[in-house]
């Protein structure tokens, strides 16, 4: 299942992505969508329109695991996200890995900024995921990006908040 998710905000690509990577955002962030964060791996190299940054992080959900995936785990339900950003781009690719079923469900994509101006930008987050669990894969595909989607607009609205209590200068 391919899906597209978009949004706005009133900041520059470079402060954007400045704050993305931030310690500080990060810290607040997962709380508020609660989710526990785990970083797992974080490699800057070059600057400028050069910078790649690659990160790792598991990430785990604190709510109740949905009922037709519940027999799959075993334990709690985390996934591993692995980033690959690179400023020359704009553009940061992401492969999710879920803690449970890996071999069965497939998720990335690539998530890019679209200047509109010296001060805002569009986020577009362009994903795929794909469940090869016979009779119910595109069921847990439609959860899955469900809550994708759900996560991205209280991080939409976090976003937005951060930037308007902490503006660039």
């Amino acid at each position: 299942m391919e899906y597209t998710i978009e949004d706005t905000f009133d900041v520059s690509a470079a402060h954007y992505w400045s704050v993305f990577f931030s310690d500080e955002f990060n810290r607040e962030l997962w709380p508020a969508l609660d989710i526990t964060c785990e970083p797992l791996s974080l490699e800057r190299t070059g600057e400028g329109d050069a910078l790649e940054i690659r990160r790792e992080q598991r990430l785990t959900p604190r709510r109740e695991v949905p009922a037709i995936i519940q027999k799959f785990v075993k334990g709690g339900f985390s996934y591993v996200e692995k980033n690959h950003f690179k400023a020359r781009e704009n553009l940061m690719r992401t492969v999710t890995v879920p803690s449970f079923m890996a071999e069965k469900i497939q998720t990335h994509g690539t998530y890019r900024l679209e200047p509109l101006g010296e001060s805002r930008v569009k986020r577009v987050w362009e994903g795929t995921l794909e469940c090869s669990i016979a009779l119910i894969g595109g069921k847990i595909e439609k959860l899955l990006v469900d809550e994708v989607r759900e996560s991205y607009r209280k991080a939409t609205d976090f976003t937005r908040a951060w930037h308007a209590k902490h503006p660039a200068g």
